[in-house]
């Protein structure tokens, strides 16, 4: 939230879900009409957000064994700014697929979302990158390479 009130007044924040720390959040937070409180959506419903977003936001601070609403966003062309965990880096390159800043620094998520926001051809290299990073992980290919693997043990 602190990143968020930072950046252009034109700027809108979709958040989903509900977390222990909702009512806190929207206690404090919810009169500001810039952001949408969407609590749980559907599987299609957060696939077509992500789809119309600008940017797809992640900033955890710990705990993620494993990146997929990073996939996910990655998947739906969108570029990703998130927190730099161990478990976002299984998924996502700084600078290559996504934007990983410190995790709870929330001057650093700031500065990579204005960059995304503001730099329409580091937001379509992200994309693209990211795209191909959610192909190369997808189901099909790893049924692929499952395939592979089970068809050399047999022949060797």
């Amino acid at each position: 939230m602190r990143a968020f009130a930072s950046l252009p007044a034109d700027t809108r924040l979709w958040i989903a879900s509900d977390g222990p720390q909702t009512a806190e959040l929207l206690a404090e937070h919810g009169g500001d009409p810039r952001i949408e409180w969407l609590g749980r959506i559907d599987d299609g419903e957060r696939a077509a957000r992500m789809r119309g977003a600008d940017v797809v936001c992640a900033p955890s601070i710990h705990g993620e064994s494993f990146g997929v609403v990073l996939l996910e966003a990655m998947a739906a062309g969108t570029p990703v700014v998130a927190s730099d965990l161990p478990g976002y880096r299984t998924v996502a390159t700084d600078g290559v697929d996504a934007v990983l800043v410190p995790p709870g620094d929330a001057g650093a998520l700031a500065e990579g979302l204005r960059a995304v926001l503001g730099d329409r051809r580091l937001a379509e290299a992200l994309s693209a990158a990211g795209e191909a990073r959610a192909a190369e992980l997808s189901m099909d290919r790893l049924a692929e390479r499952y395939l592979d693997l089970f068809a050399s043990l047999l022949a060797g």
